[in-house]
């Protein structure tokens, strides 16, 4: 009975410094995630205009119920650019697009994709798919891509939702 006690405080605490260690490590190392985060994402929205700094991009608070919209800059007076992550066929696919003022597609840059390698995955960087994005109606029909139609039209249907909320955002400028 008595070697049960010991063995149960024994690994009591063992157990309490393994978690006070884990805890330091996290609060350690939290920060500078987030900056990398940070730092990738800013990246990403130089890539889509190139020449600009990261002082043209202003985030935009957003107070809708959206699951698939992460965060919106506001790029100059311009255009918003939608930092967005939707399902997909497996994994899903995490994007930028940049909607002008009028509604018109801007820019778009695949981040990630976790669906299909060959298919699905095209979303990020088919030049076909691409330039049937940019430059037509974010809220209109746009095409996707053939054989991956469960990856690319969630992309689509992302756009199309992110054009309704630069409408909303525009009639509150106004």
């Amino acid at each position: 009975m008595k070697k049960i006690i010991h063995l149960t405080l024994f690994l009591a605490i063992v157990s309490a410094i393994a978690g006070a260690a884990l805890a330091f490590a996290n609060q350690m190392t939290a920060p500078i995630i987030a900056a990398n985060e940070e730092a990738t994402e800013k990246a990403s929205l130089l890539e889509l205009y190139p020449g600009s700094t990261v002082d043209d991009f202003t985030e935009v608070s957003y107070e809708g119920d959206s699951s698939t919209i992460q965060k919106i800059y506001r790029y100059k007076e311009e255009a918003y650019v939608f930092s967005m992550s939707v399902s997909g066929y497996s994994e899903g696919t995490t994007f930028l697009v940049s909607i002008t003022n009028d509604g018109t597609v801007d820019a778009y840059k695949g981040m990630t994709n976790g669906d299909t390698k060959g298919l699905g995955s095209r979303v990020l960087d088919d030049e076909t798919f691409i330039n049937g994005l940019i430059g037509h109606d974010a809220a209109g029909q746009l095409d996707t891509i053939s054989g991956a139609t469960r990856s690319s039209q969630p992309v689509v249907d992302g756009i199309n939702e992110a054009a309704a909320v630069v409408e909303q955002l525009e009639a509150q400028e106004v």
